[in-house]
């Protein structure tokens, strides 16, 4: 019998079952269809909403190698507040999503580092807090502000005790040997004593005590260093960010 024919005999005997028999036959045969439209639609109803409702990014903060906690969202939420952010169109974005074990040949590391060079690269990223072995390793990419040309020198006067500095020669030797595209393994100074630097450059600032911050994020390691990404095109908010962490109440 032609294929017609059979469609056309079938079509004729579902008219002639009962309505629970006709939804039986649906279910049996068109279900993954079905699950498969209702599945779509949900996704497409879901990104129109997330498209709807999300705001621009007031500040972008990368938080390396933590996690949030229940008080993480209150902290965010009160540095918005602080720094005077519009909440109803933008909102601080404290990403803790990334995990880089510095050597480390893992999927989460490689897949964070990969992250963290396009967002450093499109200017989407403004401030990196992190261990001081990573804001080293970073330093050498040329990636975070020299802090002098940026804070004021109120700033400057309340947080210098705090800075992170590298040797400028050791960031010469590092740019040359990438020039090169050899290993380098560079040995750098104690990060908080300049006087031992031939040309000391403030790269970050160490948060040796700030308890409201670590109190609010789960860290990795004790010591942490808050850094300026150099492209940033928030400089402004990221200050008031600095001020927020460290003049604590």
């Amino acid at each position: 019998m032609p294929l017609m024919d059979e469609f056309r005999e079938e079509r004729q005997a579902i008219r002639q079952k009962s309505l629970k028999e006709k939804l039986s036959y649906f279910f049996d045969y068109y279900k993954w269809h079905t699950v498969a439209v209702i599945t779509l639609v949900a996704v497409v109803i879901s990104l129109t909403v997330h498209l709807i409702n999300r705001k621009d990014c007031a500040l972008y903060v990368c938080l390396l190698n933590t996690a949030e906690i229940e008080q993480t969202e209150p902290y965010r939420q009160q540095f918005e507040e602080y720094a005077g952010i519009d909440r109803s169109e933008y909102e601080a974005v404290f990403d803790t999503s990334m995990f880089i074990q510095l050597g480390g040949r893992d999927q989460m590391t490689a897949t964070s580092y990969q992250k963290m060079t396009v967002y450093t690269a499109a200017g989407d990223l403004d401030v990196l807090i992190c261990a001081p072995d990573i804001t080293e390793f970073y330093v050498g990419r040329g990636i975070f502000c020299d802090l002098r040309d940026i804070l004021s020198p109120e700033q400057t006067a309340l947080y210098e005790s705090r800075f992170f500095y590298v040797d400028r020669p050791v960031l010469e030797e590092i740019q040359e040997a990438r020039d090169k595209g050899e290993d380098y393994n560079p040995v750098f100074s104690d990060p908080g004593n300049p006087e031992a630097m031939e040309d000391p450059i403030p790269v970050g600032i160490r948060l040796d005590d700030c308890g409201r911050l670590k109190d609010s994020i789960l860290f990795n390691d004790d010591t942490q260093v808050l850094s300026v990404i150099s492209n940033s095109s928030r400089i402004d908010t990221a200050l008031k960010f600095i001020d927020y962490v460290l003049q604590e109440p």
